[in-house]
């Protein structure tokens, strides 16, 4: 099966890359990143519902088997300096899938809230490349930029980093 880039697959993608898991293509983590990796899934037609195992515990988990998926989305790991090369709707889907993964909000100097989240040295070249302020904490890339949040909000599929912006 031959998959192409989409804003919705390129959401995936950020969100695979942050919380894989070892078996089959899925996510561990909070139900509700479970169940928008599922629907999304589910939406694009990349498993079948009877074939999802889903596990609950201290991390819930869910994972299917498709072997052609899984190599397009290890290929795709390694085109992303090239793929997110343009500040357009699949770079904003895929930073809000990791967003939505693995980011939240730090208090900044300035007494405000800045976007996190936790990335490796390609997340930081193409952020730096598509024009936003980026600080690396250890694993955080605290984001400085003030229109960083504004770009993958439309794209952000989950009320929990939502949430916290309000706050």
């Amino acid at each position: 099966m031959k998959f192409t880039m989409s804003p919705d697959r390129a959401y995936l993608l950020g969100m695979w890359k942050s919380r894989r898991t070892a078996e089959g293509v899925g996510v561990d983590g909070h139900r509700e990143l479970c169940m928008a990796f599922l629907q999304l899934c589910l939406k694009e037609k990349l498993c079948q519902p009877d074939k999802v195992q889903y596990k609950e515990g201290p991390l819930h988990k869910c994972y299917f088997y498709n072997t052609s998926l899984r190599t397009w989305l290890d290929e795709e790991m390694g085109k992303r300096d090239i793929r997110l090369k343009y500040k357009n709707e699949f770079a904003a889907s895929y930073f809000a899938g990791v967003f939505d993964a693995k980011g939240g909000w730090a208090d900044s100097v300035a007494g405000g809230q800045m976007p996190f989240i936790i990335g490796d040295r390609v997340d930081e070249m193409v952020l730096m490349r598509l024009g936003f302020r980026v600080k690396k904490q250890g694993a955080r890339l605290a984001i400085i930029s003030k229109d960083f949040y504004g770009w993958i909000l439309p794209h952000m599929r989950m009320d929990i980093g939502k949430l916290q912006a309000k706050k």
